[in-house]
């Protein structure tokens, strides 16, 4: 049976992707055979990872596209995907890990209906058109390019049609074509008529991402909300496909940015070690006051 390609932008978090998210992703041979790296800036480019797990089993490709980043921006994802040698691929963020489980589960989605595609955070669209940042579980308009997986003629479709779309808001976003991921959204539901799914399922957020507000990782400014939502109403009217959208999502469950985000991290664990720490350090005094 086909195996996953996965792929990934390197452009700020090199060490990660080496230390972290490749070592965890060739214990998942299993599942992919292929990981594609697209370098998107010169300065950090790396083609050397020492690991344990034999590279072999799973072949690591590196592109160098820091001259085609300057042209396709985050819809470079996309087009790396088309140099897949499976069908079915894995699109992912350079500071997340999806569990073996996840992988698992999102591989036997794809497979059972690749004219969809499946993600671990969902977005809804209220009945203005306006793009909301709580994550929502079902079928739902968007899903993040933070971790899906989708279908290489899904990926060929949007590249095929993105630049249609392409207006001053985006020319000017930063980074450029930041919103990709609703775009891919409703290209997808317009090629294949079904909207996505998300799930909720384990994964791990890279801890720096809670001490880091810059761009590169998870923005709390307001001015990105505020660019998404335009956005979103913009992609709706033009693609036509806001009654599809109101007639056929199903949002299951909602879970907030920061609860989901600390649920799937390492801190979260830290929280409970020290806190049970400090139980058992305390416990004789406990005791002793009953």
């Amino acid at each position: 049976m086909e195996k996953l390609s996965v792929v990934i932008l390197n452009f700020n978090r090199p060490d990660y992707i080496k230390k972290s998210i490749i070592p965890k992703l060739l214990e998942y041979n299993r599942f992919i055979d292929e990981i594609i790296i697209s370098h998107g800036k010169k300065e950090t480019y790396f083609d050397k990872i020492r690991t344990k797990y034999d590279k072999e089993i799973i072949n690591i490709k590196h592109l160098k596209h820091w001259e085609k980043n300057k042209i396709y921006g985050l819809t470079l994802r996309f087009h790396s995907a088309l140099e897949a040698k499976n069908n079915n691929i894995i699109i992912m963020d350079d500071d997340i890990i999806p569990d073996k489980d996840s992988v698992a589960f999102l591989k036997e989605k794809i497979e059972e209906d690749n004219e969809r595609i499946y993600g671990i955070y969902g977005r809804n669209i209220d009945d203005k058109n306006e793009y909301q940042i709580t994550n929502c579980f079902g079928i739902v308009p968007i899903v993040l390019t933070r971790c899906l997986i989708t279908s290489k003629d899904t990926c060929k479709y949007f590249m095929d049609n993105y630049k249609t779309y392409e207006n001053e808001l985006i020319k000017n976003s930063k980074p450029y074509w930041n919103g990709e991921d609703i775009l891919f959204s409703f290209l997808s539901i317009e090629k294949h008529g079904k909207l996505p799914k998300a799930y909720e399922l384990k994964h791990s957020n890279r801890v720096g991402n809670y001490f880091n507000y810059k761009e590169e990782s998870i923005s709390f400014d307001n001015s990105h909300l505020k660019y998404r939502q335009e956005l979103t109403k913009y992609l709706v009217d033009k693609i036509k496909i806001r009654e599809k959208i109101k007639d056929e999502k199903k949002i299951k469950h909602w879970k907030t940015q920061v609860s989901y985000f600390v649920q799937n991290s390492i801190l979260i664990w830290l929280f409970y070690m020290i806190a049970i720490f400090i139980f058992i350090v305390h416990l004789d005094s406990y005791i002793i006051r009953v």
